[in-house]
C-alpha cells in the first residue's frame, strides 16, 4: 500500500495560472518518521515567493511557477495530518515540508463508569 496517491484535483485556474504553457508533476519523496510525515519535492529555479501550498487533514495542493512552467502536485493521504503544524523549507531548488501525523487518542474522551 502506498502512503499516497497522486490525483487530478480540478482546480479553477488563476490569471497567473491560465498563462503558463506547460503543466509538470514534480519529482518527489515521502515517507513517514517517527511523528512526522515528510515530503520533499524538487522544484528547480522556482523562487520561493512562488510556491503555493495548500494542506487539509488527508490532501495536500503544491503549486510553483517558474516562467511558462508550472509544476502542480496534488496528494491523497492514506492518513491524517495536522495541516497547522507544518514546517517547510527550501533551499537550492529542494523543498522539503514536514506534517505532524495526526493521533486520535490525543483528543479522545475518557468515559467514565457508573
Amino acid at each position: 500500500m502506498s502512503l499516497v496517491d497522486k490525483k487530478s484535483i480540478p482546480i479553477q485556474k488563476t490569471d497567473e495560472e491560465s498563462k503558463v504553457k506547460y503543466r509538470i508533476t514534480p519529482n518527489y519523496s515521502a515517507w513517514v518518521a517517527e511523528k512526522e510525515f515528510i515530503i520533499q519535492v524538487a522544484l528547480p529555479g522556482v523562487s520561493k515567493e512562488n510556491i503555493k501550498i495548500k494542506a487539509l487533514k488527508d490532501l495536500i495542493t503544491l503549486r510553483a511557477e517558474r516562467g511558462d512552467i508550472l509544476y502542480s502536485l496534488d496528494l491523497t493521504l492514506h492518513f491524517d495530518i495536522v495541516p497547522n503544524e507544518t514546517k517547510t523549507n527550501y533551499e537550492e531548488g529542494l523543498l522539503q515540508m514536514s506534517f505532524q501525523l495526526y493521533d486520535p487518542l490525543k483528543d479522545a474522551y475518557l468515559v467514565p463508569i457508573e
